[in-house]
């Protein structure tokens, strides 16, 4: 599931001109049994799952897609659309293509020339729009911009939520950096939800909600209301979200603005980056009939379909998911087996601890244990952001990168330690302060009372 996730937009994907997703097409199986008594019939897009009855669910069954037209995938055919360097789009005409090259600095269009993207050019602007804000320079004309440091929140949260994981944090004083981090299967399980939460759909979240295989572009951007700083991908949900909507193939515009997790990849436990799973998981099992031009039934085959007037004599039939056996009735909530206990590295590269092997040698880079410090860091779900950003902008360091603004708060609690004991007077002094206030307040409010009791 982790290795090959489902894109939630699958059936529109296949169809671009230049496929960049080439993740295999969904297969789907029933179970041998059941099909024969065809009762209580389940499906599922993995192999070798456990039907309700017993039996594994092996037998390849075909899905009847809805037919669709030849009016463009996402966009209308005939649609036409500039795209700046920055990956602004715009509808095309002359005044769009004025204004923005003044702003920019240019006076006149020189030496325009045809360009053919393949797969891999592609794959290498989406690539550069995840750091940089010039993408197609980048790669068209290989001017490469320096990668701009990404910056990160230092944002908290509420400390009485109790939406967060604990994980325990190994740094490297010298290098000030982090080494390794201790976690349970509720933090792998928030890790392995970036392999398989679409990009697009974080960007709707609001600020107070805010909680590579495959990765659908779309889900990040939903965060923050479209303001997560994410190189260029910023501008492309921006262009997405104000243009007409005409201009689209049906609404595909809210699918792009607002991509779901597919069915069964979703993960309960998860309380940081909370995607909605797409919920089309109701499927149909029954006869299509194939007619010549008289109308004539010339063939029938049983296949399963999401639209039940798309069939003869169509059953209700439930898409099953692979992680429980008893997931007819209850989704599965995470992807790892429960009591366990992982070691990651600053390269979320992970190691599950055992009694053997207790201590995660392989990431100790040959540090004394003098130069090690522990810290206990609550991951809210502004620093998860911070985390996802870093996996997202950096081949290395996503926990170095990601908790810097820690990393340099706890060096300099190690060079002004008595800042820290000040630190924690202040807040002493505080606390005592507001519970006088409160005290006095409701005391006077007690005294109200009994004066009025009395007259």
């Amino acid at each position: 599931m982790l290795r090959y996730p489902r894109n939630p937009l699958e059936s529109s994907c296949q169809r671009l001109k230049v496929k960049v997703d080439d993740t295999e097409s969904t297969k789907y199986f029933m179970c041998h049994n059941c099909l024969k008594k065809e009762s209580k019939l389940l499906v599922s897009s993995f192999s070798d799952v456990k039907c309700d009855c017993g039996s594994l669910m092996k037998r390849k069954i075909e899905m009847l897609e809805e037919p669709v037209g030849d009016d463009g995938v996402f966009v209308k055919r005939n649609s036409k659309f500039l795209i700046y360097d920055n990956l602004t789009v715009r509808r095309s005409s002359p005044s769009e293509s004025i204004k923005p090259s003044l702003k920019l600095g240019h006076k006149k269009l020189e030496n325009p020339k045809e360009e053919l993207l393949d797969r891999k050019k592609i794959l290498s602007i989406l690539k550069q729009a995840l750091t940089s804000k010039t993408p197609l320079s980048d790669v068209l004309l290989k001017k490469r911009e320096s990668k701009r440091p990404v910056s990160f929140s230092r944002v908290i949260g509420s400390s009485g939520s109790k939406d967060y994981l604990e994980i325990k944090v190994m740094v490297s004083k010298s290098k000030n950096k982090i080494l390794f981090v201790e976690a349970d299967g509720d933090f792998v399980d928030f890790l392995a939800t970036f392999l398989t939460t679409p990009l697009g759909s974080i960007m709707n979240l609001k600020n107070d909600k805010l909680s590579c295989c495959l990765i659908p572009l779309a889900y990040i951007l939903k965060l923050k209301n479209g303001k997560l700083s994410l190189g260029s991908i910023r501008n492309l949900y921006k262009s997405v979200k104000n243009l007409d909507p005409s201009w689209f193939t049906e609404s595909s515009n809210k699918s792009l603005l607002n991509p779901k997790v597919a069915p069964h990849f979703g993960c309960e436990r998860n309380p940081l980056l909370i995607a909605s799973q797409d919920e089309t998981s109701k499927c149909w099992y029954g006869i299509r009939e194939e007619k010549n031009e008289k109308g004539h039934i010339i063939s029938e085959k049983k296949m399963i379909s999401r639209k039940h007037n798309m069939l003869k004599e169509p059953k209700d039939i439930k898409l099953l998911g692979p992680r429980s056996s008893d997931e007819a009735r209850k989704d599965g909530v995470g992807f790892i087996k429960r009591p366990c206990l992982f070691a990651v590295s600053d390269d979320l590269e992970l190691l599950q601890m055992t009694n053997i092997c207790s201590t995660p040698c392989k990431f100790m880079d040959n540090h004394l244990f003098t130069d090690l410090e522990e810290h206990l860091v609550k991951i809210r779900k502004s620093r998860a952001l911070n985390l996802l950003r870093a996996s997202l902008t950096s081949d290395k360091g996503a926990f170095t990168r990601g908790l810097s603004f820690l990393l340099w708060k706890w060096r300099f609690q190690r060079l002004f330690p008595c800042s820290d004991f000040l630190r924690r007077k202040k807040n002493e002094k505080e606390e005592k302060r507001k519970r006088r206030k409160s005290y006095r307040k409701e005391k006077k409010k007690q005294d109200e009372i009994i004066v009025e009791g009395r007259g």
